[in-house]
């Protein structure tokens, strides 16, 4: 589980950053100058722990394990005059169909909150979508740690697509 968040996070600095980072890939056993590198830079090598020693089941953890089905939609428009912030669907009826090119969406997709901007929405609505996105934490009672990303209409990272699926 671990690996694989590691690559989610570093496929999504990667499609933020516009391909520009240099991914390298370090197993344990390496010894490559990049893999000594790395090392060097987390204190040198030491002994890995057993899942058990490592603990498994922290609080972390365990909270990432209930947050995992929980997924919303809410929309954020100004077009009736004034900033209405609105739930749109929750669980598995979250379709990518559901977003507005014209406003701001904010996707909860269980361990990641994503602040997306459509092409159309207003300078008001972009300005504030993050702020509503930490909002959203807020009144449905989420952990603020959990992150939130704010992403264009057409440059969705490979995670936002994935939540979608």
């Amino acid at each position: 589980m671990e690996k694989q968040k590691g690559a989610a996070i570093t496929r999504a600095l990667r499609d933020d950053r516009k391909s520009q980072p240099v991914i390298f890939v370090v197993e344990e056993t390496d010894t490559t100058a990049d893999a000594e590198e790395f090392w060097k830079a987390l204190g040198g090598r030491g002994t890995i722990k057993t899942a058990e020693q490592g603990g498994m089941d922290d609080e972390e953890a365990k909270l990432e394990k209930a947050n995992a089905g929980i997924r919303r939609l809410m929309h954020l428009s100004d077009a009736s005059g004034k900033m209405e912030f609105k739930l749109v669907a929750e669980g598995n009826a979250i379709k990518k169909s559901q977003f507005i090119s014209d406003d701001v969406m904010v996707f909860d997709s269980g361990t990641e909150v994503y602040c997306w901007v459509g092409k159309g929405a207003s300078p008001d609505e972009k300005k504030k979508g993050l702020g509503y996105a930490q909002e959203y934490l807020k009144q449905y009672n989420r952990p603020a740690h959990i992150p939130i990303c704010r992403i264009s209409e057409g440059g969705e990272p490979e995670p936002f697509k994935v939540a979608l699926q």
